[in-house]
């Protein structure tokens, strides 16, 4: 380059006839992006180069690079992070739903009214007459006692098929006692006796008896049984001839008649 540029101030002073001292300055810059063209020598060389213009040059600025999937790639992790949460959220609200592991048999443990419970191989469950919870407590409980007699004095065998004598609320009722409140035979009965002893209260007497009618779609057997369901209960027990004369005076003609003829024969 430097050899380029004498040469054209040597060519400038021939054509208009200046001397050394009325020189034109010439400074080609070249462009920012190219590098500067190399010539070869007279003798085939390359010329020397130039350590001045070169680091007079400055650095040619490097070109950001915008990675268009950055903020994507962000978006996609954000997002990921949002739907694990969702799944965790998920997973809880139906562990929720369906309740604990039934089948975790440290949880079963700690459910069962009567833990660590052997049962005798030879022993077989009677079969028991359901309670529902609507009646006095008392008779289905001496009944229960003398079905267990052979193992009576079992106080976790006595408590734990007390479920098997239970059927609709009282069965819940059984369900929902703490295994850490309820810890013998006595607390259990105790428990029973309290739970349902409204039934107790409001047993029918002499007088309710007495007013029993028979319901219009009910046969005269229906109401008989019913009746006499309900005379079970009445305390002190119903003799008899009580019982029949209370039974007749509840019903109609020819019903009356009927009841009062057989009884008298």
């Amino acid at each position: 380059m430097a050899r380029l540029t004498s040469l054209l101030e040597q060519t400038l002073r021939n054509v208009s006839g200046e001397g050394p001292s009325n020189q034109l300055a010439i400074f080609i810059q070249p462009p920012a992006t190219a590098q500067p063209e190399e010539t070869m020598g007279e003798h085939g060389q390359e010329p020397p180069h130039n350590p001045t213009f070169m680091h007079s040059m400055p650095p040619a600025p490097t070109p950001a690079v915008i990675d268009p999937f950055v903020n994507e790639s962000h978006r996609t992790k954000s997002s990921n992070g949002i739907d694990q949460d969702k799944m965790v959220a998920l997973e809880a609200r139906i562990r929720a739903i369906e309740g604990v592991d039934l089948y975790d048999p440290v949880w079963a443990a700690e459910i069962c009214l009567v833990p660590n419970m052997v049962v005798p191989k030879k022993f077989r469950v009677p079969e028991f007459i359901k309670y529902t919870g609507t009646q006095c407590p008392m008779t289905p409980l001496k009944s229960y006692c003398n079905k267990m007699a052979e193992v009576v004095h079992d106080e976790k065998l006595l408590m734990h098929f007390l479920q098997d004598s239970l059927s609709g609320a009282a069965l819940s009722w059984y369900m929902r006692l703490d295994n850490t409140k309820i810890r013998k035979w006595k607390d259990l009965v105790d428990a029973f006796v309290k739970q349902y002893k409204y039934n107790m209260d409001i047993a029918p007497d002499r007088t309710s008896l007495s007013n029993l009618e028979k319901r219009d779609k009910e046969s005269i057997r229906e109401y008989a049984q019913r009746w006499r369901d309900l005379a079970a209960q009445v305390h002190p027990p119903l003799l008899d001839k009580e019982m029949v004369t209370l039974l007749a005076n509840t019903l109609k003609d020819p019903y009356y008649e009927h009841v009062m003829g057989s009884s008298a024969q």
